[in-house]
């Protein structure tokens, strides 16, 4: 068989030349790819599902047609009753967004540290604020700003939402050839690898499928979880004190879908609660021991998040330092935002999983 160059981009130009005009034309080819990936997600987290049903009904095709068209119905029931809510949560909340709301969480965070410290250290953390009041306003003024435009562009929210449908449903459309056929997909895949490298491909291949696959469906059960128990928290909490924090329902959505960034989203979720509490009148008062409370629902619902889903997220577990993880959110955020941040995890992990196997075959099969 002939091995020069030439011989070896002829046999493979099937994939070649396809790879590179997506390099070429990316600005064009991303969108498709990032819905092929989320495509390809979601195949990894129905796929042990379908392949139960197959095993029962020995029809493929038919389990995949029951699998989406119970997932079709919940997500409708899903909308249908969530979404009035949270749209007009979300509506309601948008008017707290105001120079006069950062003026007053400004006074009101003052008055707690008033109330707490000792008057020398107050004085101290006053003119500490104090020195920054300009880029906290700045701040607070560009996220006014991003707001304010998109309530005046509302006109384009129809044109947004029907971009979303059209993409879910390009989503949902490959996620299902991906299952219908993803196994002649592996095959053909597969072919193209040489004999000695074929086992330990087709390894790496099941372990990644597996390891993600586990990863993502136990970070998803978590975040579920902890946007309910969050909800749940902050409407016992004003129960039993008096509080009053609205918006409640969008805190909890806020608190779950952080919650997908390690480390990190435990603590974005908790401090909109902090923030809508301060500049929202309260009829008991405004205490620290309010905020603490508000703190400790938040440790709370962290805590019963562990006991009960630790177990599903550990099996899926990428097996990396929490440090590592820390580092990996902070490069993913500032490669690709909070999109980086979601994804970085999962990428390393596979490239993990990769290295770790080529260096085992090559050792094992003797080609190292």
């Amino acid at each position: 068989m002939n091995n020069s160059p030439l011989s070896f981009i002829i046999r493979n130009l099937f994939w070649i030349v396809p790879l590179a005009l997506i390099l070429s034309l990316w600005d064009y080819t991303f969108p498709i790819l990032f819905k092929i990936v989320l495509a390809f997600l979601i195949m990894i987290i129905l796929n042990p599902i379908v392949n139960k049903i197959e095993r029962l009904l020995h029809n493929r095709l038919l389990s995949i047609g029951i699998v989406f068209t119970l997932l079709v119905i919940g997500l409708i029931i899903l909308i249908q009753s969530i979404w009035p809510i949270v749209y007009s949560e979300a509506l309601a909340m948008s008017s707290l967004f105001s120079m006069d709301t950062f003026y007053n969480l400004i006074d009101k965070t003052d008055y707690l540290a008033k109330s707490i410290l000792p008057v020398s250290l107050y004085n101290i953390v006053q003119n500490t604020l104090h020195s920054f009041d300009e880029a906290f306003s700045s701040l607070w003024q560009i996220v006014l700003n991003d707001v304010q435009s998109t309530i005046s562009h509302a006109g384009l929210l129809v044109l947004a939402v029907g971009s979303l449908i059209l993409s879910t449903i390009f989503v949902l459309v490959f996620a299902f050839f991906l299952l219908l056929d993803g196994q002649r997909f592996k095959k053909v895949f597969i072919r193209a690898i040489p004999n000695p490298y074929f086992e330990m491909t087709l390894k790496i291949l099941d372990r990644i499928s597996h390891q993600i696959g586990a990863y993502i469906r136990g970070q998803l059960l978590a975040a579920f979880s902890v946007g309910i128990l969050s909800i749940i928290g902050l409407y016992l909490l004003q129960w039993i004190t008096g509080i009053y924090i609205p918006y409640t329902i969008i805190i909890g959505c806020i608190a779950g879908a952080s919650n997908l960034i390690p480390f990190i989203g435990p603590i974005m979720g908790m401090i909109p609660a902090i923030i809508i509490y301060l500049i929202s009148a309260q009829q008991v008062g405004l205490s620290f021991l309010h905020v603490v409370f508000i703190v400790s629902t938040f440790g709370i619902v962290q805590l019963l998040d562990n006991i009960i889903v630790s177990p599903i997220i550990m099996s899926g577990s990428v097996g990396l330092h929490p440090m590592l993880v820390i580092i990996l959110i902070m490069v993913g955020g500032t490669i690709a935002g909070p999109i980086g941040m979601l994804f970085v995890v999962p990428v390393v992990a596979i490239i993990k999983v990769v290295v770790e196997e080529l260096m085992w075959g090559f050792k094992n099969y003797k080609y190292l």
